[in-house]
């Protein structure tokens, strides 16, 4: 029994000379009060958005209205939440889950994401994994175009330009593709120049007046200074109110109840 011991002893001892081999775990991310310090924070959220890089200036306002790097505390306690979501919405998407990626999607939606809005819409729009809805997906699409998203700003005019969902108009889908193409989104380049065609000179230039006038109303509704604050929102959808961003809300049509909302109280 003496020597079982101590040849069990030995084999411990050579089992744990070799685990000192193994290289230990990464440390476990600094927190405070339970949540990521600013860097950790920034640093998720950028790597959970990379399957949109190369960032480029038209992403701000479909996603977090900023570049990450600009994002206050308040900012990224909320960008961090969405880009989560955001990026599993992408994958379910990308493996064909459209029903997981929609309701993934609305979520977003409903926290101000202007770009889900109009992915939402394209999967409502196309009827995969759901009915097809071309009017209630057009709609969304619409959304994301107010919310100043200029890949929703494309995608709306190309829907005008197709009576998708919606009843054509040239003049209208020229201004929205106008809109998407100032803020340096180039892929409506082709479409804007097919659209073109069909508009006379003064149907263009009535078409250029749209753009300058909806660049204006956008800019107040966007920009105003109550547009980013948090509210309880209620819309035709939601009768349960939920926070959100005010322009949102108004987006959706909806309306807002009680006082506006500091996030840092729910700290």
């Amino acid at each position: 029994m003496t020597i079982f011991r101590l040849a069990l002893t030995v084999a411990c001892l050579t089992i744990l000379s070799a685990c000192t081999d193994i290289p230990l775990p990464e440390p476990l991310t600094e927190t405070v009060a339970g949540q990521s310090t600013k860097a950790e924070r920034l640093k998720e959220i950028s790597e959970r958005m990379r399957w949109m890089a190369p960032e480029k200036s038209w992403h701000y306002n479909c996603l977090f209205l900023k570049p990450v790097a600009q994002l206050n505390e308040d900012e990224q306690r909320l960008a961090l939440v969405n880009s989560k979501i955001l990026s599993i919405a992408h994958f379910e998407e990308k493996r064909l889950a459209y029903r997981s990626a929609g309701s993934l999607y609305r979520r977003a939606a409903d926290q101000g994401i202007a770009y889900a809005n109009a992915k939402l819409g394209n999967i409502l729009i196309a009827g995969k994994g759901v009915s097809p809805n071309p009017i209630g997906g057009t709609q969304l699409v619409q959304q994301s175009a107010q919310l100043d998203c200029a890949f929703g700003q494309y995608r709306y005019g190309e829907l005008l330009s197709k009576g998708i969902g919606v009843k054509a108009d040239f003049i209208e889908a020229w201004a929205w593709l106008e809109l998407a193409h100032r803020q340096g989104y180039q892929d409506e380049q082709k479409l804007q120049k097919k659209v073109e065609g069909f508009l006379g000179p003064v149907q263009l230039q009535l078409a250029n007046q749209k753009a300058d006038t909806l660049r204006h109303q956008l800019d107040i509704f966007n920009k105003g200074p109550q547009s980013q604050q948090l509210i309880q929102c209620i819309t035709p959808r939601n009768k349960k109110p939920f926070i959100t961003r005010m322009r949102a809300c108004h987006a959706m049509s909806g309306t807002h109840v009680g006082s506006l909302i500091d996030y840092r109280q729910n700290k």
